[in-house]
């Protein structure tokens, strides 16, 4: 879809036109003298609707949310401050493997011809500066033309779709206006690259590896899930009856109300059930997993000569690798050839070991044992949950999602904050969804201010913000190597639920406080399945007590952070499986 008259349209347009082809419908962003040739074009699109952020870097979160539940995402900065504040999403982007394009309105091409000495920049003549940079955060890069605008756009909007990855555009503002041909087609998704040959090499090492087995599984990520291979993984569980475990990334690929799912692994910080299907497992089929410190790589019991490693685009058998084979190939011929598993395996494991119930008299404090089967019992279907590094992550690890359920977090980069702003992207992406967005006190003070947007698009969220007085992560890690606490993890106490006021009227949100196990129960009874306003609730825990899995990952990560003695030796290797 290129809008415009005439056999002509303006670069801007051009590229607006591509990203609407692949999906985009809302570009987040902040306006920016360098910038605005371009945004006054996104504002007069058809098909395109601008969104503005408070900053850069909370645009990069929110569009990086967009794309897990939209399938691609954009965002708008201008040169120089405005697009180094975005690198930090970006990275995370880069990292957890999510689509986002990241625009740069950039100066005219003669000020850089003639190396002009202007605002944003070191003076210096060099205006490639922060395009180096991005290029480290992004895996396709461009500053556009007019002579190469359409040639350069689509080589780098199909790697962004085919690596699913950020890519980096930069259109200066006389580039931006300037008129190209009209496309005479639109932009068309690549398809992936298949070795006919590497796959059928494929197909006949696996086979010899799942000859003879009675205990294989599947460990999913979360690459299947930008993939749209959550049928095919279902189809596969289904026929061939196989146990699904997934890794906290590839929560929502597979339906955990499913009786073959089994629960999240992360090597030892996994509960003793899901470990024993998964380590026991004679194959160990791994869809598009990354094994990293905080989830089982220095812990994990896996052989690797066990394991069958579907990637995005090559696959490998006990280590050999075979490519390039799109994961969605190699899936189906793995589903073609797999054995029927016939022995059964532990089931139930991810049911809460504690009632959700809460206890109404209970005047004493809430334990994170207690809280997160009730927040599980909040959740309804097709809910989008987002969850904080830290003590939220390790929540949603303890608990089962009803069935269509997208779970959204960043646990690879780690970047704390990333929460609200990303709760509010997927609330755009996914209208008339339910989004329950969980993080701390910590990631609160650091990005609230898409709350304000949540008010301005309409949503009635819910937010559950464990308050702990500080990061927990921090605290865990001191407590993992035998040190007090340095103080330097803990944090100013504001007063959370008067912080809604700042960006909306009293009578438009409700903001309650849970210091008391009653207190909770009475909150969380009053939330409303389809709420009209915005439900904010903090919860007051104690800031010693952890959520489970907690202390198992503290003592893994100290491990690699601090050199400490690993708890359990390794047997992946420590690059990750190939």
């Amino acid at each position: 879809m290129v809008v415009g008259r005439g056999e002509t349209v303006t670069v801007a347009e051009l590229l607006l036109g591509r990203l609407h082809d692949l999906g985009v419908r809302h570009i987040f962003g902040v306006p920016g003298d360098y910038a605005m040739e371009f945004t006054d074009q996104v504002m007069a699109f058809g098909g395109i609707e601008w969104i503005g952020s408070s900053n850069e870097l909370n645009a990069g979160y929110t569009a990086d949310g967009y794309a897990r539940i939209a399938g691609i995402g954009a965002i708008a900065t201008q040169y120089g401050p405005g697009e180094l504040s975005a690198l930090n999403a970006l990275a995370g982007a880069m990292a957890e493997s999510v689509p986002v394009v990241s625009i740069v309105g950039g100066p005219s091409t003669e000020i850089m011809r003639r190396r002009t000495s202007v605002h944003h920049s070191f003076v210096d003549g060099d205006f490639d500066h922060w395009a180096r940079m991005a290029g480290e955060v992004t895996v396709a890069q461009t500053s556009l033309t007019a002579e190469d605008a359409l040639r350069e756009v689509d080589r780098v909007l199909g790697e962004c779709w085919s690596q699913q990855r950020p890519v980096y555009i930069r259109i200066p503002g006389d580039v931006a206006v300037a008129s190209v041909p009209r496309p005479a087609r639109p932009f068309r998704r690549p398809e992936p690259v298949t070795n006919a040959a590497q796959l059928d090499a494929f197909a006949a090492a696996a086979q010899r590896r799942l000859a003879g087995a009675q205990r294989p599984v599947l460990l999913v990520g979360n690459v299947p899930i930008r993939l749209g291979l959550g049928p095919a993984v279902a189809a596969f569980a289904s026929e061939r009856n196989w146990p699904v475990a997934a890794q906290a990334l590839g929560r929502g690929l597979f339906d955990e109300a499913d009786p073959r799912y089994v629960g999240v692994y992360s090597g030892l910080e996994s509960r003793d059930a899901v470990r024993e299907v998964v380590e026991g497992a004679d194959v160990v089929v791994c869809l598009g997993t990354t094994f990293i410190d905080w989830n089982g790589l220095f812990t994990a019991e896996l052989d690797p000569d066990r394991i069958i490693n579907l990637g995005p685009d090559a696959a490998s058998v006990a280590g050999t690798r075979f490519g390039p084979i799109p994961m969605a190939a190699a899936l189906g011929r793995l589903h073609q050839l797999a054995v029927r598993r016939t022995r059964d395996w532990p089931s139930g494991v991810v049911q809460s070991k504690t009632s959700p119930e809460l206890d109404r008299a209970s005047s004493g404090p809430i334990t994170h044992e207690r809280l997160w089967p009730a927040i599980e019992a909040l959740l309804r279907p097709g809910d989008i949950v987002v969850a904080e590094v830290g003590t939220s992550f390790f929540g949603l690890e303890m608990m089962r999602l009803p069935t269509g359920a997208s779970a959204l977090s960043a646990p690879i980069w780690s970047s704390a904050g990333y929460v609200i702003p990303a709760a509010f992207g997927a609330g755009v992406a996914g209208s008339g969804r339910r989004v329950v967005s969980i993080t701390g006190d910590g990631g609160m003070q650091m990005s609230p201010q898409e709350i304000g947007q949540m008010f301005n698009f309409g949503q009635s969220s819910i937010i559950v913000m464990i308050n702990n007085g500080g990061y927990a992560t921090e605290r865990a890690l001191e407590k993992a190597v035998g040190e007090e606490s340095q103080g330097y993890a803990e944090i100013l106490n504001w007063r959370y639920s008067k912080l809604l006021a700042v960006f909306a009227a009293e009578g438009d949100f409700v903001a309650r406080t849970a210091r008391t196990e009653a207190e909770l129960a009475e909150i969380l009874a009053d939330i409303d399945e389809r709420a009209e306003r915005l439900t904010f609730v903090e919860v007051v825990v104690d800031p010693a007590d952890v959520p489970e899995g907690m202390p198992e990952w503290s003592r893994e990560a100290s491990a690699a952070i601090y050199h400490a003695k690993f708890p359990a030796p390794a047997r992946l290797p420590w690059s990750g499986l190939t």
